[in-house]
């Protein structure tokens, strides 16, 4: 259970973010426009771009360096790194005390990583869904089931 203070609920996919707050506990929930994060055209790949290419050691044969990730993961991974980034921004601007993630597996799992050590001691709870395009009332009802 939270004690007072501000709590943030972080809506997370591989391609899109955004906050919830509540000021205090039982309040409504809202959004601050300035934190609804999308992957932006200057992250995205050119469709021309491919990895480094190799030769091998024997025979003709070359091969792509991609370390087996997709360029679509990448800009997922570079999207995520962004969005840790600015939690931990706020995390030190002391703008939330308890934080709640709710986010695709691939995507909780790369947040987990990337938050710095001062945010993840704020997380309270974490749940493996994409609740981004969830209503209002029904967004409100799951992110209080998960403070339970």
């Amino acid at each position: 259970m939270l004690q007072n203070g501000p709590a943030w609920f972080l809506l997370a996919d591989g391609r899109r973010a955004r906050v919830l707050i509540e000021e205090r506990r039982g309040a409504q929930l809202q959004a601050p426009p300035d934190w609804n994060l999308e992957i932006g055209p200057d992250e995205l790949y050119d469709p021309q771009d491919r990895p480094p290419r190799s030769y091998d050691r024997v025979g003709s044969g070359r091969h792509a360096m991609d370390k087996g990730r997709s360029l679509h993961e990448q800009e997922e991974q570079n999207f995520l790194k962004r969005v840790a980034e600015r939690v931990g921004e706020a995390e030190k601007r002391k703008q939330f005390d308890h934080l709640v993630i709710a986010a695709p597996p691939r995507a909780l799992g790369a947040l987990r990583e990337m938050l710095p050590a001062p945010v993840r001691s704020r997380i309270r709870a974490e749940t493996p869904k994409d609740l981004l395009d969830e209503a209002a009332p029904k967004l409100r009802e799951r992110l209080t089931e998960l403070l339970r």
